[in-house]
């Protein structure tokens, strides 16, 4: 979790005890070997602060579960981050979770997930929008390198890391270019990658083909 004040915004606030920021959430998830015992999933996030143009972004692994669990927990996880009542608005290429929250799905299974879904966005006003995966929106595409980052290097990115991203992310009147990012989170999970392959030494079998003893030499 990071955060970057892009633009800072102070006018116009009136009493902050009575300002609800205007918040937007890309969310996405990814899960590696979806369905095998040796799945592994991650939940990407960006939190847009819209009156102080201010990022945070998000990179969580979150284990052996499947994609549709994943991708409820990468808007939960967004929305735990939020300290105050907020205007939201959540968007995500999964129809699964937009459509069950918009009413139009019950919550038949996954239902530990969708509680704490729900109890993450009491005190809020949330509305959900749904939008095609890969279909150019910028800041859902960081979101789904996030996720994918996570899944990939088995373990959250830390605050510093992100932070770090954030600065690649740059942010003009009509566009965002995320190339940079891009660029530089590839770097990063190939650091996480090499820093956190096991040491597997040289296999030595006896005429049967056995593996060795742990406790012979």
């Amino acid at each position: 979790m990071s955060v970057i004040g892009l633009v800072e915004n102070r006018s116009g606030i009136g009493n902050a005890a009575n300002y609800t920021p205007l918040v937007r959430i890309y969310a996405d998830a990814s899960c590696l070997r979806n369905g095998s015992i040796d799945s592994s999933a991650g939940a990407g996030a960006v939190i847009l602060d819209h009156n102080r143009l201010e990022i945070r972004l998000i990179g969580n692994y979150l284990g052996q579960i499947t994609n549709q669990q994943a991708e409820i927990l990468a808007c939960t996880r967004a929305l735990e981050q939020l300290r105050r009542c907020c205007c939201i608005e959540i968007v995500s290429d999964s129809k699964y979770v937009i459509d069950t929250m918009m009413g139009r799905n019950r919550m038949r299974t996954n239902r530990s997930f969708w509680t704490r879904l729900v109890k993450a966005c009491y005190g809020h006003h949330v509305s959900w929008k749904w939008v095609k995966g890969h279909s150019g929106i910028a800041l859902q595409e960081v979101s789904d390198r996030l996720a994918r980052a996570a899944a990939r290097v088995g373990c959250d990115l830390s605050d510093s890391e992100l932070s770090r991203l954030s600065g690649h992310i740059s942010v003009g009147a009509d566009n965002i270019n995320i190339r940079e990012f891009e660029l530089e989170l590839e770097k990063l999970v190939s650091q996480y990658e090499v820093q956190h392959q096991s040491f597997v030494p040289p296999s030595n079998f006896d005429v049967n083909g056995t593996f060795p003893s742990a406790f012979s030499a």
